[in-house]
Protein backbone atom coordinates (compact mmCIF):
# COMPACT_ATOMS: atom_id res chain seq x y z
CA UNK A 1 0.00 0.00 0.00
CA UNK A 2 2.85 2.46 0.87
CA UNK A 3 4.89 1.68 -1.42
CA UNK A 4 3.60 3.15 -4.27
CA UNK A 5 3.36 6.89 -1.89
CA UNK A 6 7.04 6.03 -1.52
CA UNK A 7 7.61 5.96 -5.77
CA UNK A 8 5.35 9.15 -6.06
CA UNK A 9 7.36 11.12 -2.65
CA UNK A 10 10.86 9.71 -4.56
CA UNK A 11 10.12 10.76 -7.85
CA UNK A 12 8.90 13.90 -6.94
CA UNK A 13 11.76 14.54 -4.80
CA UNK A 14 14.14 13.80 -7.43
CA UNK A 15 12.43 16.52 -10.08
CA UNK A 16 13.09 18.91 -7.05
CA UNK A 17 16.34 17.92 -7.11
CA UNK A 18 16.74 18.23 -10.68
CA UNK A 19 15.03 21.51 -10.62
CA UNK A 20 17.40 22.67 -7.79
CA UNK A 21 20.73 21.51 -8.98
CA UNK A 22 19.35 23.56 -12.72
CA UNK A 23 19.35 26.31 -10.72
CA UNK A 24 22.52 25.98 -9.07
CA UNK A 25 24.63 25.20 -12.50
CA UNK A 26 22.72 28.01 -14.01
CA UNK A 27 23.91 30.51 -11.88
CA UNK A 28 27.26 29.29 -11.04
CA UNK A 29 27.56 29.01 -15.13
CA UNK A 30 26.54 32.11 -16.52
CA UNK A 31 28.78 34.74 -15.59
CA UNK A 32 31.18 32.85 -17.38
CA UNK A 33 29.30 31.12 -20.53
CA UNK A 34 26.72 33.93 -21.05
CA UNK A 35 28.86 35.10 -24.77
CA UNK A 36 28.68 31.77 -25.86
CA UNK A 37 24.89 31.71 -25.09
CA UNK A 38 24.97 34.98 -26.76
CA UNK A 39 26.38 34.11 -29.87
CA UNK A 40 25.06 30.81 -30.39
CA UNK A 41 21.14 32.51 -30.39
CA UNK A 42 23.02 35.19 -32.96
CA UNK A 43 24.13 32.15 -34.85
CA UNK A 44 20.57 30.59 -34.77
CA UNK A 45 19.50 33.99 -36.34
CA UNK A 46 22.16 34.15 -39.02
CA UNK A 47 22.00 30.70 -40.24
CA UNK A 48 18.78 30.66 -42.33
CA UNK A 49 20.20 34.17 -43.89
CA UNK A 50 23.67 32.37 -44.99
CA UNK A 51 21.99 29.42 -45.79
CA UNK A 52 19.48 30.90 -47.88
CA UNK A 53 22.41 32.64 -49.85
CA UNK A 54 24.46 29.65 -49.88
CA UNK A 55 21.97 26.86 -51.51
CA UNK A 56 20.16 29.65 -53.60
CA UNK A 57 22.22 32.26 -54.64
CA UNK A 58 25.69 30.03 -54.58
CA UNK A 59 27.57 31.75 -51.87
CA UNK A 60 30.13 29.94 -50.42
CA UNK A 61 28.96 29.45 -46.82
CA UNK A 62 31.84 31.67 -45.11
CA UNK A 63 30.94 34.13 -47.71
CA UNK A 64 27.59 33.79 -47.24
CA UNK A 65 28.08 34.18 -43.26
CA UNK A 66 30.30 37.07 -43.88
CA UNK A 67 27.68 38.94 -45.93
CA UNK A 68 24.94 38.24 -43.29
CA UNK A 69 26.61 39.73 -41.03
CA UNK A 70 27.83 42.71 -42.64
CA UNK A 71 24.56 43.19 -43.86
CA UNK A 72 23.09 42.86 -40.63
CA UNK A 73 25.85 45.35 -39.21
CA UNK A 74 25.01 48.06 -41.78
CA UNK A 75 21.01 47.67 -41.43
CA UNK A 76 21.04 48.34 -37.74
CA UNK A 77 24.04 51.17 -38.09
CA UNK A 78 21.52 52.88 -40.61
CA UNK A 79 18.81 52.60 -38.26
CA UNK A 80 21.06 53.79 -35.46
CA UNK A 81 22.58 56.72 -37.44
CA UNK A 82 18.74 57.73 -38.41
CA UNK A 83 17.69 57.79 -34.60
CA UNK A 84 20.92 59.66 -33.95
CA UNK A 85 20.83 62.50 -36.24
CA UNK A 86 17.09 63.49 -35.22
CA UNK A 87 17.86 62.53 -31.48
CA UNK A 88 21.14 65.04 -32.21
CA UNK A 89 19.20 67.64 -33.79
CA UNK A 90 16.51 67.67 -30.71
CA UNK A 91 19.47 67.71 -28.57
CA UNK A 92 21.21 70.69 -30.26
CA UNK A 93 17.37 72.46 -30.15
CA UNK A 94 17.14 72.10 -26.39
CA UNK A 95 20.94 72.68 -26.01
CA UNK A 96 20.25 76.63 -27.69
CA UNK A 97 17.24 76.52 -25.25
CA UNK A 98 18.73 75.87 -22.86
CA UNK A 99 20.31 79.58 -21.31
CA UNK A 100 17.15 80.99 -21.86
CA UNK A 101 15.56 78.34 -19.46
CA UNK A 102 18.01 78.55 -16.83
CA UNK A 103 18.19 82.53 -16.95
CA UNK A 104 14.41 82.02 -16.65
CA UNK A 105 14.61 79.45 -13.66
CA UNK A 106 17.28 81.97 -11.86
CA UNK A 107 14.83 84.91 -12.20
CA UNK A 108 11.96 82.73 -10.55
CA UNK A 109 14.35 81.59 -7.98
CA UNK A 110 15.92 84.75 -7.01
CA UNK A 111 11.98 86.59 -7.00
CA UNK A 112 10.82 83.62 -4.67
CA UNK A 113 14.11 84.18 -2.65
CA UNK A 114 13.50 87.83 -2.31
CA UNK A 115 9.42 87.49 -1.99
CA UNK A 116 9.56 84.14 0.44
CA UNK A 117 12.85 83.00 1.43
CA UNK A 118 14.25 86.31 3.06
CA UNK A 119 11.25 87.54 4.38
CA UNK A 120 10.53 84.26 6.35
CA UNK A 121 14.45 83.87 7.44
CA UNK A 122 14.27 87.80 8.89
CA UNK A 123 10.89 86.62 10.49
CA UNK A 124 12.37 83.49 11.68
CA UNK A 125 15.61 85.21 13.23
CA UNK A 126 13.22 87.66 14.96
CA UNK A 127 11.38 85.19 16.76
CA UNK A 128 15.12 83.49 17.76
CA UNK A 129 15.81 86.57 19.14
CA UNK A 130 12.71 86.63 21.66
CA UNK A 131 13.90 83.10 23.45
CA UNK A 132 16.19 83.02 25.95
CA UNK A 133 19.69 82.08 25.90
CA UNK A 134 19.28 78.70 26.55
CA UNK A 135 16.71 78.12 23.97
CA UNK A 136 18.37 79.72 21.32
CA UNK A 137 21.26 77.54 22.08
CA UNK A 138 18.84 74.45 21.48
CA UNK A 139 17.59 76.13 18.25
CA UNK A 140 21.31 76.58 16.92
CA UNK A 141 22.63 73.13 18.01
CA UNK A 142 19.36 71.68 16.03
CA UNK A 143 20.38 73.98 13.25
CA UNK A 144 23.64 72.76 12.86
CA UNK A 145 22.79 68.74 13.44
CA UNK A 146 20.52 69.14 10.28
CA UNK A 147 22.96 70.88 7.99
CA UNK A 148 25.78 68.45 9.06
CA UNK A 149 23.53 65.45 8.27
CA UNK A 150 22.73 67.35 4.93
CA UNK A 151 26.18 68.31 4.38
CA UNK A 152 27.34 64.73 5.07
CA UNK A 153 24.75 62.54 2.90
CA UNK A 154 25.34 64.83 -0.04
CA UNK A 155 29.29 64.50 0.52
CA UNK A 156 28.91 60.30 0.93
CA UNK A 157 26.80 60.41 -2.27
CA UNK A 158 29.34 62.41 -3.83
CA UNK A 159 32.38 60.28 -3.09
CA UNK A 160 30.33 57.09 -4.17
CA UNK A 161 29.55 58.37 -7.81
CA UNK A 162 33.12 59.22 -7.97
CA UNK A 163 34.43 56.17 -7.25
CA UNK A 164 32.23 54.52 -8.94
CA UNK A 165 33.38 56.01 -12.65
CA UNK A 166 36.63 54.22 -12.50
CA UNK A 167 35.23 51.41 -11.87
CA UNK A 168 32.71 52.23 -15.04
CA UNK A 169 35.87 52.83 -17.20
CA UNK A 170 37.53 49.32 -15.99
CA UNK A 171 34.72 47.80 -16.96
CA UNK A 172 35.14 49.17 -21.01
CA UNK A 173 38.10 46.97 -22.03
CA UNK A 174 36.45 44.07 -20.64
CA UNK A 175 33.45 44.50 -22.35
CA UNK A 176 35.02 45.56 -25.43
CA UNK A 177 36.22 41.99 -25.22
CA UNK A 178 33.03 40.17 -25.02
CA UNK A 179 32.26 41.90 -27.57
CA UNK A 180 34.83 40.49 -29.94
CA UNK A 181 34.88 37.33 -28.66
CA UNK A 182 30.97 37.07 -29.11
CA UNK A 183 31.35 38.33 -32.75
CA UNK A 184 34.15 35.87 -33.38
CA UNK A 185 32.36 32.78 -31.77
CA UNK A 186 29.00 33.87 -33.52
CA UNK A 187 31.16 33.75 -36.55
CA UNK A 188 32.50 30.03 -36.26
CA UNK A 189 29.47 28.86 -34.77
CA UNK A 190 27.43 30.29 -38.01
CA UNK A 191 29.69 28.71 -40.20
CA UNK A 192 29.48 25.17 -38.87
CA UNK A 193 26.24 25.56 -37.72
CA UNK A 194 24.78 22.29 -39.26
CA UNK A 195 27.95 20.34 -38.05
CA UNK A 196 27.31 21.57 -34.44
CA UNK A 197 23.68 20.97 -34.60
CA UNK A 198 23.80 17.55 -35.70
CA UNK A 199 26.95 16.88 -33.42
CA UNK A 200 24.42 17.81 -30.02
CA UNK A 201 21.60 15.40 -31.64
CA UNK A 202 23.99 12.90 -31.52
CA UNK A 203 24.83 13.22 -27.38
CA UNK A 204 20.68 13.56 -27.11
CA UNK A 205 18.82 10.75 -26.64
CA UNK A 206 16.31 10.08 -29.52
CA UNK A 207 13.46 10.25 -27.29
CA UNK A 208 14.56 13.33 -25.77
CA UNK A 209 14.91 14.49 -29.40
CA UNK A 210 11.11 15.00 -30.11
CA UNK A 211 10.55 16.61 -26.87
CA UNK A 212 13.22 19.30 -27.28
CA UNK A 213 12.30 20.24 -30.46
CA UNK A 214 9.15 20.67 -29.74
CA UNK A 215 10.32 22.82 -26.32
CA UNK A 216 12.77 24.58 -28.85
CA UNK A 217 9.98 25.69 -31.45
CA UNK A 218 7.79 27.17 -27.94
CA UNK A 219 10.36 28.90 -26.55
CA UNK A 220 10.81 31.04 -29.89
CA UNK A 221 7.29 31.34 -30.35
CA UNK A 222 6.91 33.04 -27.09
CA UNK A 223 9.98 35.19 -27.22
CA UNK A 224 8.46 36.31 -30.54
CA UNK A 225 5.46 37.06 -29.05
CA UNK A 226 6.93 38.55 -25.89
CA UNK A 227 9.47 40.80 -28.14
CA UNK A 228 5.89 41.72 -30.14
CA UNK A 229 4.09 42.79 -27.28
CA UNK A 230 6.83 45.15 -25.53
CA UNK A 231 7.24 46.76 -29.23
CA UNK A 232 3.58 47.24 -29.77
CA UNK A 233 3.59 49.24 -26.02
CA UNK A 234 6.55 51.10 -26.59
CA UNK A 235 5.10 51.77 -30.33
CA UNK A 236 1.51 53.16 -28.56
CA UNK A 237 3.59 55.22 -25.73
CA UNK A 238 5.81 56.95 -27.98
CA UNK A 239 2.58 58.09 -30.42
CA UNK A 240 0.55 58.85 -27.62
CA UNK A 241 3.27 61.09 -26.13
CA UNK A 242 3.82 62.50 -29.73
CA UNK A 243 0.01 63.43 -30.47
CA UNK A 244 -0.20 64.93 -26.98
CA UNK A 245 3.15 66.65 -27.45
CA UNK A 246 1.71 68.37 -30.96
CA UNK A 247 -1.87 68.82 -29.80
CA UNK A 248 0.14 70.79 -26.93
CA UNK A 249 2.13 72.83 -29.87
CA UNK A 250 5.62 71.66 -28.12
CA UNK A 251 8.28 71.77 -30.37
CA UNK A 252 10.54 68.85 -31.54
CA UNK A 253 7.53 66.54 -30.26
CA UNK A 254 9.06 63.60 -32.18
CA UNK A 255 12.24 63.54 -30.54
CA UNK A 256 10.66 64.21 -27.05
CA UNK A 257 9.02 60.82 -27.73
CA UNK A 258 11.70 58.65 -29.03
CA UNK A 259 13.41 59.81 -25.68
CA UNK A 260 10.33 58.25 -24.32
CA UNK A 261 10.45 55.05 -26.68
CA UNK A 262 14.17 54.63 -25.45
CA UNK A 263 13.79 54.94 -21.64
CA UNK A 264 9.86 52.72 -22.32
CA UNK A 265 12.40 49.97 -23.20
CA UNK A 266 14.01 50.25 -19.53
CA UNK A 267 11.98 48.08 -17.22
CA UNK A 268 10.26 50.31 -14.30
CA UNK A 269 11.73 53.58 -15.40
CA UNK A 270 8.95 54.65 -17.98
CA UNK A 271 8.42 58.00 -19.48
CA UNK A 272 8.21 59.54 -15.76
CA UNK A 273 12.05 60.43 -16.05
CA UNK A 274 11.35 62.81 -19.08
CA UNK A 275 7.59 63.95 -17.54
CA UNK A 276 8.33 64.69 -13.44
CA UNK A 277 11.65 66.89 -14.21
CA UNK A 278 9.43 68.78 -17.27
CA UNK A 279 6.56 69.55 -15.15
CA UNK A 280 8.60 70.80 -12.07
CA UNK A 281 10.07 72.61 -13.82
CA UNK A 282 7.33 74.34 -15.83
CA UNK A 283 5.80 74.92 -12.07
CA UNK A 284 8.79 76.76 -10.64
CA UNK A 285 8.36 78.88 -13.36
CA UNK A 286 5.11 79.94 -13.27
CA UNK A 287 3.94 77.81 -16.53
CA UNK A 288 0.80 75.93 -14.50
CA UNK A 289 -1.46 75.62 -17.52
CA UNK A 290 1.48 73.90 -19.55
CA UNK A 291 1.81 72.24 -16.14
CA UNK A 292 -1.53 70.84 -15.78
CA UNK A 293 -1.55 69.74 -19.41
CA UNK A 294 1.66 67.40 -19.37
CA UNK A 295 0.26 65.98 -16.28
CA UNK A 296 -3.13 65.18 -17.36
CA UNK A 297 -0.61 63.86 -21.10
CA UNK A 298 1.36 61.89 -18.37
CA UNK A 299 -1.80 60.37 -16.75
CA UNK A 300 -3.60 59.23 -19.56
CA UNK A 301 -0.15 57.23 -21.02
CA UNK A 302 0.26 55.40 -17.47
CA UNK A 303 -3.90 54.53 -17.53
CA UNK A 304 -3.68 53.74 -20.93
CA UNK A 305 -0.34 51.68 -20.63
CA UNK A 306 -1.77 49.70 -17.06
CA UNK A 307 -5.00 48.77 -18.91
CA UNK A 308 -3.53 47.36 -22.14
CA UNK A 309 -0.35 45.80 -21.04
CA UNK A 310 -1.21 42.79 -19.26
CA UNK A 311 -3.95 42.33 -22.31
CA UNK A 312 -1.33 42.53 -24.76
CA UNK A 313 0.73 40.10 -23.16
CA UNK A 314 -1.58 37.36 -22.59
CA UNK A 315 -3.18 38.32 -26.28
CA UNK A 316 0.20 38.03 -27.45
CA UNK A 317 1.37 34.76 -25.20
CA UNK A 318 -1.44 33.30 -25.10
CA UNK A 319 -1.58 33.92 -21.37
CA UNK A 320 -4.29 35.26 -19.27
CA UNK A 321 -3.93 38.86 -17.86
CA UNK A 322 -4.12 37.88 -14.24
CA UNK A 323 -1.42 35.16 -14.96
CA UNK A 324 0.92 37.97 -16.40
CA UNK A 325 0.20 40.32 -13.79
CA UNK A 326 0.67 38.30 -10.95
CA UNK A 327 4.02 36.90 -12.43
CA UNK A 328 5.33 40.50 -12.11
CA UNK A 329 3.88 41.48 -8.96
CA UNK A 330 5.70 38.25 -7.41
CA UNK A 331 8.67 39.15 -9.73
CA UNK A 332 8.76 42.90 -7.68
CA UNK A 333 8.50 40.92 -4.45
CA UNK A 334 10.85 38.55 -4.85
CA UNK A 335 13.73 40.70 -6.68
CA UNK A 336 13.18 44.29 -6.50
CA UNK A 337 12.73 46.14 -9.45
CA UNK A 338 15.41 43.46 -11.54
CA UNK A 339 12.38 41.51 -11.12
CA UNK A 340 10.74 43.40 -13.91
CA UNK A 341 13.22 41.67 -16.31
CA UNK A 342 13.68 38.81 -14.71
CA UNK A 343 9.72 37.87 -14.55
CA UNK A 344 8.83 37.72 -18.07
CA UNK A 345 12.04 35.54 -18.45
CA UNK A 346 10.12 32.94 -15.71
CA UNK A 347 6.93 33.75 -17.82
CA UNK A 348 7.98 32.91 -21.51
CA UNK A 349 10.16 29.64 -20.19
CA UNK A 350 7.09 28.59 -18.14
CA UNK A 351 4.41 29.46 -20.88
CA UNK A 352 7.06 27.16 -23.33
CA UNK A 353 7.31 24.71 -21.58
CA UNK A 354 3.32 24.21 -20.76
CA UNK A 355 2.73 24.81 -24.29
CA UNK A 356 5.07 22.23 -25.68
CA UNK A 357 3.38 19.22 -22.73
CA UNK A 358 6.29 19.30 -20.06
CA UNK A 359 4.34 19.63 -17.28
CA UNK A 360 1.85 17.00 -18.62
CA UNK A 361 5.46 14.75 -18.73
CA UNK A 362 6.56 15.41 -15.50
CA UNK A 363 3.27 14.90 -13.83
CA UNK A 364 3.08 11.14 -15.77
CA UNK A 365 6.55 10.11 -14.61
CA UNK A 366 5.20 11.45 -10.87
CA UNK A 367 2.96 9.54 -10.96
CA UNK A 368 4.34 6.33 -12.68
Amino acid sequence: MYKPILSIVLRFASIVACIILSYVLLTASFAYLYPLVIASILAAGIHPIASFMEEKLKFPRMMAVIGTMLFLFATISSILFILFSEFMQGTLFLAAQLPDYIQTFSHYVTNIMEQKIIPMYEKITSYLQALNPSQQEAVSKSIQQFTLKISTTLSESLQTFLLRIPAVFTTLPNSFTVMIFILLATFLIAIDYKKLTAFGKELIPQSFQTKIKNIQKQFKKTIAAYIKAQFILVLISAFLVYIGLKILQINHAFTISLYVALIDLIPYIGSGVIFFPWMIYLFIVGDYSLTIQLAILYGLIIIIRQLIEPKILSSSMGIHPLIALITLFIGLQLWGIIGFIIAPVILISINAFYQAGTFHDIWKFIKG
